[in-house]
């Protein structure tokens, strides 16, 4: 029987992250489809009245890609505490293992959606020219490159973390959580890429922000380690 639930919880946790990752895919290739339908219409005499419709105007990309960038932080925190949270069992009697397991799955892959968004949005900005190499490459573009960097391989750290979900079987208890220490890694490099090359950095509202979860990301840590103890 015993044997039989844990069989039923992997094919669910299976189905789910299946269906997560399934979503995700559909709605950046929707996104890319419907950004490349735009970029085609340029062409065309209608354009301008379709982007005045819309509301599409030369600073677009730039607000789209602050505000993901934003979102993209809000649910990194919110991974990043999520996992804290669970590992030092404070949620372990109010919410379902298999539902508090997915939650932090599901927070991972959203924070990776709108940071790839993030970064893609500054393809059509007209202020920097970037290219493709210097979202995916480090130290290479146009706008502070090193401390744009460090958002860059936080991307990469996040997609390490996401995608060991996967192989935790073939890793092993002992790697998968080694593995898993980048979080704290990842995070702190996205706090300080968001601090030193965000535009908007010096807003109170960004500021409380990056405070509120750092210091709470701090005493959730010091807690599990006291609690290890």
């Amino acid at each position: 029987m015993s044997t039989m639930t844990d069989s039923t919880r992997t094919n669910g946790r299976f189905i789910t992250t299946r269906a997560l990752l399934g979503g995700i895919l559909a709605g950046l290739l929707g996104g890319l489809l419907v950004w490349g339908g735009w970029l085609l219409l340029t062409a065309t005499p209608i354009a301008a009245q379709l982007a005045l419709f819309l509301g599409i105007t030369e600073k677009t990309s730039w607000y789209l890609s602050r505000s993901a960038g934003t979102v993209a932080y809000l649910l990194l925190s919110g991974s990043t505490i999520w996992g804290l949270l669970l590992s030092s069992k404070l949620i372990k009697e109010t919410v379902p293992a298999v539902l508090s397991l997915s939650m932090h799955n599901v927070l991972s892959w959203l924070a990776i959606t709108f940071t790839t968004l993030h970064a893609l949005a500054l393809l059509f900005d007209n202020y920097y020219t970037y290219t493709l190499a210097d979202l995916t490459i480090p130290f290479i573009g146009p706008y502070r490159p090193g401390w744009v960097s460090l958002g860059i391989l936080s991307l990469y750290m996040m997609l390490i973390i996401a995608l060991s979900f996967q192989f935790r079987k073939q890793l092993g208890q002992t790697w998968w959580r080694r593995l898993h220490y980048l979080s704290f890694v990842f995070y702190l490099l996205a706090t300080v890429h968001g601090v030193m090359s965000g535009t908007d950095s010096s807003k109170l509202g960004m500021q409380l922000l990056y405070w509120g979860s750092g210091l709470l990301v701090l005493f959730l840590t010091n807690y599990r380690l006291l609690v290890k103890k």
